[in-house]
């Protein structure tokens, strides 16, 4: 893993000698930015150019190749017109769960209001509600290990679904894991986080001290739908 105290200053120095004023933005999303990486994480960074071709892509990864993990550093790569062309729906999660570093995020995007949040957040509970049907049919013959991996999926994105729809409800953006556990009372929503959680992390968390192995693979399927079709309807 990297420590993002001196790992932040050298891909910086790095990305803007490899592109110079054509770097307009800068950022950290994902695991690294909530304090959930592990040693598999990738370094998910947001990159905005003037433009990007397949040879600004080669000069990226040879800017990052250096850096301690610096094969893992990947994220988000985008031109200026193309995230200017953005779908709005989605643009209220993805600048909030960015961490700006160098550069103007905000006045890079297109304008998105409430409509388009809302419309976010159906989408993602759409695309949840269909991998869920989807991943339990096509995994019931694999064996345990590649049933447990394709539940971890569903438990990483529905994170991130139950993120934006606990904003819609409460105008509150929780960015970690951690954080959305302690303001949920919905049980099922708790259930459901702690199992998208490492067990060191769930045991430090108020009363979601329980173990990940309490409920089994199918149980939480069943949630899952469940969870699903009843948000899915309810903010339609």
């Amino acid at each position: 893993m990297i420590e993002l105290k001196t790992w932040k200053p050298a891909a910086m120095a790095a990305l803007k000698a490899a592109f110079g004023d054509r770097l307009l933005c800068l950022g950290l999303q994902g695991s690294y930015l909530r304090g959930e990486a592990t040693a598999d994480s990738d370094i998910d960074l947001l990159v905005v150019l003037d433009q990007v071709t397949i040879d600004d892509l080669d000069a990226f990864h040879a800017a990052m190749r250096p850096l301690p993990d610096g094969e893992r550093a990947v994220g988000f790569t985008c031109g200026r017109a193309e995230l200017a062309a953005w779908p709005a729906y989605e643009l209220y999660q993805f600048e909030h769960g960015t961490e700006v570093w160098l550069g103007d995020l905000h006045t890079l995007l297109p304008e998105y209001d409430e409509d388009d949040i809302r419309m976010g957040t159906r989408v993602s509970v759409a695309n949840l509600y269909h991998m869920v049907n989807h991943t339990y049919l096509t995994t019931r013959d694999l064996d345990e290990a590649a049933r447990t991996d394709a539940l971890k999926a569903l438990l990483k994105a529905f994170f991130f679904s139950l993120q934006i729809v606990h904003a819609v409800r409460t105008g509150v953006f929780a960015p970690t894991k951690r954080q959305l556990l302690t303001e949920l009372t919905d049980e099922d929503e708790r259930t459901l986080l702690r199992h998208a959680m490492p067990s060191n992390a769930v045991m430090s968390v108020g009363k979601a001290n329980v173990s990940n192995d309490d409920i089994v693979g199918e149980t939480l399927y069943a949630l899952l739908q469940a969870w699903c079709s009843r948000t899915l309807i309810a903010i339609r």
